[in-house]
């Protein structure tokens, strides 16, 4: 299924936990992981959803204003060996 990131700005009250965990209600978006960037001002949500339409429907139900959604792709991180050899 497909991963979108969903950014919200300007707003630092924490209405969003207990808002996400709302999202998962439908079935329809599942909430993966969120970070806060407080120097910015600036939310980051990942979700997984069908689509685009979805997140941005899922989000208006539970009242968080979105700035953006982008589709995501998830990158695995180097394997330990890897970074060592990197830097030597």
């Amino acid at each position: 299924m497909p991963e979108y990131l969903v950014e919200l700005y300007g707003n630092m009250a924490d209405p969003h936990s207990d808002s996400l965990a709302r999202l998962g209600d439908e079935g329809i978006v599942r909430h993966l992981r969120s970070i806060l960037i407080p120097g910015d001002e600036t939310w980051l949500h990942l979700v997984e959803a069908d689509s685009l339409n979805r997140v941005a429907e899922a989000f208006e139900q539970i009242g968080l204003d979105v700035d953006r959604i982008v589709e995501a792709v998830g990158l695995q991180a180097p394997a330990a060996g890897n970074n060592e050899r990197r830097m030597a």
